[in-house]
């Protein structure tokens, strides 16, 4: 079975400039990530082939470490990409099994840990982090910058079509309703109050760093349908040799993906790697959004309701 909302059945009387450049921006982006993770994967071979000291190739070959595994590729990942690096070299030097420098338990493990840190910040020195690493926002910090960034870059092809055709079937709409200014205004807010709804809702020190533009493309939702409410949306239904296409309103289509969401974010499981808490709050961000320009605007968007047909 399949079932996929695809085009809102309204007419565009404005060319959405800015979110066909979002659109292509993170295709842009999502391809450059690609070229730098294959350069970064190269790099972090040459270095575990070529540079690493005895002691430490020794060392991450006896990790005994469940989730990270064990060999220099997998230490050195698994410590960069955990929220507390330090805590990560603590842990991984008491996982060290059958191999011993010192007889003192505490010295072992205080030159394990040594050599471990030592060849982390080699490894961090001489190879640079990738691109994906660089736009993502990690939440132990308020950094403006990676908040927007980390909007443009995606994890995987999947990752980046289903942000995208979300994203400019709802957003292309709020673009000619609201005018170029308000919606980039609207973008950026999204991406940022995402961004900080998603700190405040981990451990700083403990949350994964977030890329994706689903946040954003949850508020446009949720933006459009306060604004329109009585638009409808176009879907397809596939079921064995049953094809079908109809319309939703766009108020059950939102209803749904927020409900969902928030129930998700309810009973999300510890290590789960989507971000429910900015879809939810990108959802509520676009409400709010939605009823200020309801009502500052109301003549404007009654006359954009006639416009558009709905």
């Amino acid at each position: 079975m399949f079932f996929f909302p695809y085009k809102l059945d309204v007419s565009l009387y404005r060319i959405p400039f800015f979110t066909v450049a979002a659109c292509i921006a993170c295709i842009a982006v999502f391809l450059s990530q690609v070229r730098s993770s294959h350069s970064f994967e190269r790099r972090l071979v040459d270095y575990c082939a070529q540079q690493t000291s005895a002691e430490l190739h020794a060392i991450v070959e006896a990790v005994g470490d469940e989730e990270i595994g064990r060999g220099c590729v997998n230490v050195l990942l698994g410590i960069r990409e955990s929220a507390d690096h330090d805590a990560a070299i603590t842990r991984l030097a008491g996982e060290v099994k059958g191999l011993d420098f010192y007889r003192d338990r505490k010295q072992d493990f205080d030159y394990k840990q040594s050599v471990l840190k030592y060849g982390y910040d080699e490894f961090i020195a001489l190879v640079p982090k990738d691109l994906t690493d660089k736009l993502a926002y990690r939440p132990d910090g308020y950094n403006v910058l990676t908040m927007v960034t980390s909007a443009f870059a995606h994890a995987s092809w999947d990752h980046l079509l289903g942000n995208l055709v979300f994203f400019f079937i709802f957003a292309s709409c709020v673009e000619c309703a609201l005018g170029y200014g308000a919606f980039v205004a609207s973008f950026l807010l999204m991406a940022v109050v995402t961004s900080l709804a998603y700190r405040y809702s981990v451990v700083a020190t403990e949350g994964l760093p977030a890329i994706g533009l689903s946040g954003v493309a949850m508020g446009m939702m949720a933006l459009l349908t306060v604004l329109l409410p009585r638009a409808r949306i176009w879907c397809f239904f596939w079921f064995f040799f049953f094809f079908r296409r109809f319309t939703l309103p766009v108020l059950l289509i939102a209803a749904w993906h927020i409900g969902w969401n928030i129930w998700d974010l309810k009973h999300m499981q510890a290590g789960d790697d989507i971000n429910y808490m900015a879809h939810v709050s990108g959802a509520v961000l676009g409400i709010a959004l939605g009823i200020l320009f309801r009502l500052f605007a109301p003549r404007r968007l009654d006359e954009l309701e006639m416009a558009m047909g709905t």
